[in-house]
């Protein structure tokens, strides 16, 4: 083990030290945790207002994870009665786990605005007085009327009318009210669940692999509930962790490494 990997565990043990890693007080926005609950979380109809209270409720160091391995095949009996079986073999191997420096759960409460969704209005309506080819094309916009009709073998408007029965279904969405931020009911409490992998040296395609291979076993050795507004994408988001003596310079920034390893959802701090 690196001394850079032996400070960092032991520096990290003191939870206000974690915290302070993932959600510097500098950040007064919390773009850094708002990168992190995006890597774990997808929020399609929720928007984040306001982040508060976060506090590291556990850790564990060096994290053994054992990724399953998945035999499958099919075994046939060729005598009657002829009978196939599909099979399917899912095992652990104790001896060959991946390893997570830092498995870390942290507890935040976000401020949403959640669009709750739902119609306001559902109107069906038979289009029956079409009187051209443009007017059909002013009713149903959506629609590519020229492939319509070259797939359907209709070359004029009265034969667009005879074909089909034309619905137009016009669907008016409910307008969600005025947010307040000082509703508790706009307060949800989150979790933040961390796999930090620490490396001493900067091999960018290494710590690639090392990271998704980390993020993919914990995926499939662990489910979690949806919360409110949000779906899971991953049960741990992974970090890494990199020193910043080791940055080699251009074009291998420090800036370009944190955004190389954004793309791919992992987030890279450097200290």
């Amino acid at each position: 083990m690196s001394g850079f990997v032996d400070q960092q565990m032991v520096r990290l043990r003191d939870p206000s030290q974690l915290a302070s890693l993932v959600d510097p007080p500098a950040d007064v926005n919390h773009d850094g945790l708002r990168t992190l609950l995006g890597a774990m979380y997808t929020m399609e109809f929720a928007t984040i207002r306001g982040v508060s209270d976060v506090h590291v409720r556990q850790t564990e160091f060096q994290r053994p994870v054992f990724p399953p391995r998945r035999t499958t095949g099919t075994w046939f009996q060729t005598a009657p009665p002829y009978v196939r079986t599909d099979l399917a073999l899912e095992r652990h191997d104790p001896l060959s786990p991946v390893w997570v420096d830092i498995a870390a759960e942290i507890d935040l409460v976000l401020l949403l605005e959640i669009d709750p969704g739902g119609m306001e209005s559902l109107v069906t309506r038979e289009i029956t007085d079409v009187t051209s080819l443009d007017d059909f094309r002013s009713r149903f916009r959506f629609l590519d009327l020229d492939a319509f009709m070259q797939e359907h073998g209709i070359t004029t408007v009265e034969e667009l009318r005879a074909a089909f029965q034309y619905l137009l279904v016009e669907i008016q969405l409910r307008v969600p009210g005025v947010f307040d931020p000082n509703d508790p009911a706009n307060r949800h409490r989150y979790e933040l669940r961390l796999a930090i992998l620490i490396r001493e040296v900067i091999d960018v395609a290494s710590a690639l692999r090392e990271a998704k291979l980390a993020r993919t076993a914990m995926e499939r050795s662990t489910v979690m509930k949806d919360p409110d507004g949000a779906e899971v994408r991953t049960p741990y988001a992974p970090v890494l962790l990199l020193p910043a003596a080791a940055v080699p310079g251009a074009p291998l920034t420090q800036g370009a490494l944190e955004s190389f390893f954004a793309v791919e959802g992992i987030r890279a701090l450097f200290v």
